[in-house]
């Protein structure tokens, strides 16, 4: 064998070699964050092209919703028959292209969380890292059993490539995280909710605390002596 045949021979088996510790590396880092989200979740956190981010209100704060809404999610079918006559004409005149539907509540355990506020985080700075965060191992706290705390959702990211849809919700007091629809959640370390809870709180200055200021009470002006009338004789 000459020279050059080794060569290619050498390089073969580092490519190989190389390919074989990077498919190991990421399944020892990622195989249990995939097993929690499931795989079709896991990709959609990964490379779904249409990503929100929501901020949550009280259980029921949906506007009357029951349910959580889905962006595949269609109107009866008389009720779309009824609908497209009376659109019809509107709709030839609209060429411009919808933007992907975002929900208006998610469901988690039997209950229904309200969204209040959605915003487009395509280009939102830290959703990258975010996303890429949420399916490392290391971005949870795996050792912590027991039973925990009922969760309280405050945000969630809602993700669509058009043809399926998944919200993460986050709850930053109690740290903990899971899919809307479902009924169990993961923990994260303090360290990433620290930094979810700050990307965040970017997304949505001021709505972390919501306290009602009471109006500045106006100065009073002082009460007019009344004088005493005098006594009958």
């Amino acid at each position: 064998m000459n020279r050059g045949k080794i060569v290619i021979v050498i390089i073969v088996g580092v490519a190989l070699l190389a390919a074989g510790f990077s498919t190991w590396y990421h399944y020892r880092n990622q195989h249990r964050a995939q097993n929690f989200w499931g795989a079709t979740t896991a990709l959609l956190i990964d490379k779904a092209p249409d990503v929100a981010v929501l901020r949550l209100g009280t259980p029921g704060e949906a506007g009357g919703a029951s349910a959580a809404e889905s962006p595949e999610d269609e109107p009866p079918a008389e009720e779309a028959a009824k609908g497209d006559a009376a659109k019809e004409g509107s709709a030839k005149e609209d060429s411009v292209a919808e933007e992907p539907k975002h929900p208006s509540a998610l469901e988690y355990n039997e209950t229904v969380w309200g969204v209040v506020d959605t915003k487009d985080a395509k280009g939102a700075k830290g959703i990258a890292n975010l996303r890429r965060a949420l399916i490392l191992d290391t971005t949870y706290d795996w050792s912590t059993s027991g039973e925990r705390p009922e969760p309280k959702w405050q945000y969630a990211v809602s993700l669509n490539d058009g043809q399926n849809w998944a919200a993460v919700l986050f709850d930053f007091d109690t740290r903990q995280i899971a899919l809307t629809g479902g009924k169990k959640t993961a923990l994260l370390e303090p360290e990433a909710n620290a930094e979810f809870k700050q990307f965040f709180g970017e997304q949505f200055p001021g709505a972390a605390v919501e306290k009602v200021v009471a109006p500045a009470k106006a100065e009073e002006a002082p009460a007019a002596k009344v004088s005493e009338a005098p006594p009958e004789p």
